[in-house]
């Protein structure tokens, strides 16, 4: 894994079962990315937060004015507390969009990783648009199916049936 590196993507404390945007499988997604990070030297593991744009464009305006409430919680944009131990300045990274290679700094981070291990929330949202961008930068995506969560188990089957497609070329399944 010397050229790999580990992307924990939106496990905000919104997508808790016990709040407005759950998904299924993010308590065990939590367990996984734990124990994934224990792989990967500390420098390769790299932190994403969706936080809403100040200044949204076109559908992002209605996006952020339907979301406000949510957007404005400090507690359900904060990361959970499991992995927020591991989040440091240099590895978190902040987007507006659904991609995580909306924030630059972190394209151009990754552009010195041959392999991207993806984890995090929601499958068939912001998991698949990053996941898309990073095969358009020639990265080999390992699909990391117990550290990801969807909204609910049909919706993360549909993604990897998607996926599936395009293994074992762009993306392998773990």
């Amino acid at each position: 894994m010397n050229n790999s590196a580990l992307l924990i993507i939106d496990m905000q404390n919104v997508y808790l079962p016990e709040n407005e945007w759950a998904c299924d499988k993010t308590r065990n997604a939590i367990k996984y990315i734990e124990d994934k990070i224990k792989d990967f030297p500390e420098n390769h593991i790299f932190f994403i937060k969706h936080i809403a744009s100040k200044n949204p464009k076109g559908v992002w305006e209605d996006y952020n004015n339907k979301y406000a409430e949510i957007n404005s919680n400090e507690y359900l944009c904060d990361y959970v507390p499991e992995l927020k131990k591991y989040i440091t300045n240099d590895n978190l990274f902040i987007k507006s969009e659904f991609s995580a290679l909306s924030n630059k700094n972190l394209l151009n981070v990754l552009s010195n990783f041959d392999t991207i291990y993806i984890t995090g929330v929601v499958a068939e949202c912001c998991i698949l648009s990053t996941i898309f961008d990073l095969i358009d930068m020639g990265k080999k995506i390992v699909y990391c199916s117990g550290g990801i969560a969807g909204k609910n188990e049909h919706k993360e089957n549909s993604v990897k049936d998607v996926l599936e497609e395009l293994s074992p070329l762009h993306v392998i399944f773990e």
